[in-house]
């Protein structure tokens, strides 16, 4: 029988169960002639889910993209555009406005690599080298609303953790986040634009504890800030952001003296709140964390040896406690992803060996339902001047109508942008939805404008521009 059909059958018996929430709707997104050692999710603002894995084939290990609409998968996308390329642990997200972030290492030579994908040119810029010789484990990427780029990545055998931003489209220089021997974590920003880190140190005894850092919107990192010292030694943590701008750091915590499994905790970083047990004692690996609208924690772990799973773990918190989890069997997947939308919508993703490669599965709490929204309409504008001689102004008047097309409960309003001479659009200001009109002032004469909108959705995703 197909493994396909013994995970619909798993799926199906635990559907009954009473877990508050249970993943569902499986949808297989992909499939490749060989297998697979690394896959993560993330849904976009506008309800579209996002895959990534690592493509093990004879030659290389090629980064695949695919996204899922509820209806129709993508076909697979080489980032890397080199199938030679060992390209390994991707990590994935997607910006408020669209923008999909990939990062993923090279361990010759120490390189970490990105390539983002713009919504609104529908295009994937190049390949961007975020830092050589510093390291390449485990890299993951988080964007702002501001379009302010982070990659945390890790030095595993030199034990350093770093964090890389490209700040108004310039790379800075590699912020390493360690104070002692430091790997694996990751990176995630809130709505208010405050990028976390989150990765573990080794301590005297040789177990590993959680450290932290932050950095808001304009500022530097701060210093490394310890989690907690209490439970064993942590296990590849990862690092997520709620709507409250709380970050949740999660991890496999591992008894010393066993070593034969490990707890899933987490902790709300920052809140003086202690650690939760989210998934008892198991042999288990590589946990993810996402928050809801409702700011319900779920949680999603690998089942099995570190490069031998058999399946994974999902529980939530939404009754006000922690359920036991559901189980979903794969064979031989590495790491699973887990995500949370705007809407409510959770999913999470896992590669499958079978026979004659391997498939790659998503699984949502709800069904996908994109949220697309489109252009306004008749963009028009007209200029006046005045005070030409000794205080020169010119205003710019904007006008536009709603665009029919639109579903009303996907608007959430108008993105107005300028562009200075051959400069690229910047964000201007934001608009209600009610508001189709607008105006600026300008005291230079000598810089030539143009203006840009976008419908913006309720989570920030964007339309198309429309120019003026």
């Amino acid at each position: 029988m197909k493994r396909a059909f013994a995970l619909i059958a798993a799926v199906l018996l635990l559907a009954g169960l009473p877990f508050a929430q249970t993943m569902g709707n499986m949808k297989k997104v992909a499939s490749v002639p060989h297998g697979v050692r690394w896959s993560q999710c993330a849904f976009g603002p506008d309800g579209v889910i996002h895959v990534v894995f690592e493509d093990d084939t004879n030659t290389g290990h090629p980064i695949m993209y695919v996204s899922y609409d509820g209806t129709t998968a993508s076909t697979p996308f080489n980032v890397t555009g080199d199938e030679y390329m060992r390209g390994e642990r991707p990590g994935l997200c997607v910006g408020p406005r669209g923008q999909v972030a990939v990062a993923w290492g090279v361990d010759v030579g120490d390189i970490t690599y990105v390539r983002v994908y713009d919504p609104r040119t529908k295009s994937w810029g190049p390949v961007e080298t975020v830092a050589a010789g510093y390291g390449w484990d485990e890299p993951q990427p988080a964007i702002d609303s501001n379009g302010t780029l982070h990659v945390f990545f890790s030095y595993d055998s030199g034990g350093r953790a770093y964090c890389c931003s490209k700040v108004n489209g310039v790379w800075e220089a590699p912020v390493k986040l360690s104070a002692g021997y430091g790997k694996q974590g990751g990176v995630a920003v809130g709505p208010n634009n405050t990028a976390w880190a989150l990765w573990r140190e080794k301590q005297g005894d040789g177990n590993y504890k959680n450290f932290y850092s932050s950095r808001p919107a304009g500022g530097n990192w701060a210093g490394a800030k310890l989690v907690t010292t209490s439970g064993g030694s942590s296990s590849h943590p990862s690092i997520t952001v709620g709507p409250d701008n709380i970050a949740i750091g999660t991890w496999g915590d591992i008894d010393p003296e066993m070593e034969n499994g490990a707890e899933i905790r987490l902790i709300r970083i920052g809140t003086g709140e202690t650690r939760q047990v989210a998934i008892l004692k198991y042999m288990q690996h590589y946990p993810r964390a996402a928050v809801d609208p409702s700011l319900h924690i779920h949680i999603a772990s690998q089942i099995g040896g570190g490069d031998t799973g058999s399946g994974a773990f999902y529980t939530n918190n939404s009754t006000g406690s922690w359920p036991e989890p559901q189980t979903l069997v794969s064979s031989n997947n590495k790491v699973v992803g887990l995500s949370a939308d705007a809407y409510g919508n959770v999913g999470m993703c896992m590669s499958d060996l079978t026979s004659t490669g391997s498939d790659i599965y998503v699984w949502t709490i709800q069904p996908i339902v994109p949220r697309y929204i489109y252009p306004p309409s008749s963009p028009t504008a007209t200029v006046k001047s005045k005070n030409l001689r000794k205080s020169p102004e010119i205003t710019y008047n904007l006008s536009w109508t709603a665009n029919s097309a639109n579903t009303d409960a996907y608007v959430g309003g108008y993105n107005i942008y300028v562009k200075e001479g051959s400069g690229e659009y910047k964000l201007l200001m934001s608009v209600s939805k009610t508001t189709l009109s607008a105006s600026y002032t300008f005291t230079d004469l000598s810089v030539k404008r143009r203006f840009g909108i976008c419908t913006a959705n309720p989570a920030g995703g964007e339309s198309e521009l429309a120019e003026f």
